[in-house]
């Protein structure tokens, strides 16, 4: 610890070299923290997901319909508990930039298989009597000032009877204190909405299927897709964390991105460091030589040099990601990240000690083979 005084004022014995340096170790470990973070989460969300809930869609694509007349069938594969029809019905309310989605599906089945979705019982019970009733999302209650007793009259597709009107009921507002966002739907029933659309009647988006256990969802997802091969409509039945995983990497191959990224910005950044450290100590010879007359061994200097080079890394690093963690928290809304995690942290001070040692040990070993003669020829 004595010799920290003299590292830091080597750290900023050139303070506009200093800060340069500081600004693109802190750029860099920003830049990790924001997708590292990003990634962490999402994975971390798709690990939160309940493997007990099946997802049975076409075998040919997960927006090809199947007839509802599969539910039945479905329903009488062992180990299969609750089923649902789900379909999407994109609507609006009022003005046309005011969405408000509504998901047709079973409600008691539905409800009984998202315990995370919190809606009073008495709702989904007056969903079996009123075939217009609708169960709203609590975020969506707010956002329009909507409560449980409202008429309201939706923009959707066109109706049976030309209309595009759909009117609902609001029986229940409905919450999910794990996943604010996901209280941003509305759900209605199945069959009020079958049968007054023209499109697709009689058909399902896909099925929400839960499995009697954890342990028996594999087998479930498997006896369910040997239910329907070689039929007409073939299936392929994922779990929700399988589910989420495929349509991410529909998207983006987040780990080849962040890996590709983050690999070409250290790259550049270990030469840029380095060279800066190089600078710095050519021009500190003398200084180094003086430090060997008075006493300093050739590997204190050797130590100092590499201190110096990880003191000022994991500083920046510290920064970047401090940075990182204020900023990360706006994307709470989309995949419910609300820090940046600490596997991210911890990844980020080895990356910056990894920095520090390989670009620090080059003037390190200089300075390990300095000779005091030669570094004081010319003074």
């Amino acid at each position: 610890m004595k010799y920290l005084p003299l590292v830091w004022a080597g750290i900023w014995r050139k303070r506009s070299r200093a800060v340069l340096m500081l600004l693109q170790i802190a750029s860099a470990f920003l830049l990790f923290g924001l997708l590292q973070g990003l990634n962490s989460g999402v994975k971390q969300a798709i690990a939160r997901t309940h493997p007990d809930r099946l997802y049975v869609g076409s075998s040919v694509s997960l927006g090809d319909p199947l007839p509802i007349s599969m539910r039945s069938d479905i329903e009488r594969v062992p180990g299969v508990k609750l089923v649902t029809p789900f379909l999407q019905l994109p609507s609006s309310y009022q003005q046309s930039t005011q969405g408000l989605p509504v998901d047709a599906v079973d409600a008691q089945a539905f409800f009984g298989m998202f315990p995370d979705y919190i809606v009073p019982r008495a709702a989904v019970e007056a969903m079996k009597t009123d075939r217009t009733g609708l169960i709203l999302g609590s975020t969506l209650a707010k956002r329009y000032h909507l409560k449980v007793g409202d008429r309201l009259t939706l923009q959707s597709e066109p109706r049976r009877d030309g209309s595009t009107a759909w009117v609902y009921d609001v029986l229940g507002i409905f919450e999910v204190p794990s996943q604010p966002s996901g209280a941003s739907a509305a759900f209605a029933n199945y069959d009020y909405v079958n049968e007054a659309r023209v499109a697709d009647r009689d058909m399902s988006l896909l099925y929400i299927a839960l499995a009697d256990s954890v342990a028996h969802a594999p087998a479930v997802a498997s006896a369910i897709d040997k239910a329907f091969a070689n039929s007409s409509h073939e299936t392929r039945t994922q779990s929700e964390g399988d589910l989420a995983a495929s349509q991410i990497q529909r998207i983006a191959d987040i780990d080849f991105i962040v890996g590709a990224i983050m690999s070409a910005v250290f790259f550049a950044l270990l030469f840029a460091t380095g060279a800066l450290m190089m600078q710095s100590i050519r021009e500190r010879v003398p200084e180094l030589a003086v430090l060997k007359t008075v006493g300093f061994s050739d590997r204190l200097v050797m130590g100092l040099i590499l201190t110096e080079a990880v003191v000022f890394c994991v500083l920046s690093s510290a920064i970047g990601l401090a940075l990182a963690s204020l900023i990360l928290p706006q994307a709470r809304s989309l995949i419910g990240i609300t820090s940046v995690p600490l596997t991210v942290v911890a990844a980020g001070v080895g990356f910056a000690v990894a920095l520090a040692i390989l670009g620090g040990s080059p003037p390190a070993w200089r300075g390990l083979k300095l000779q005091v003669a030669e570094a004081l020829a010319e003074r």
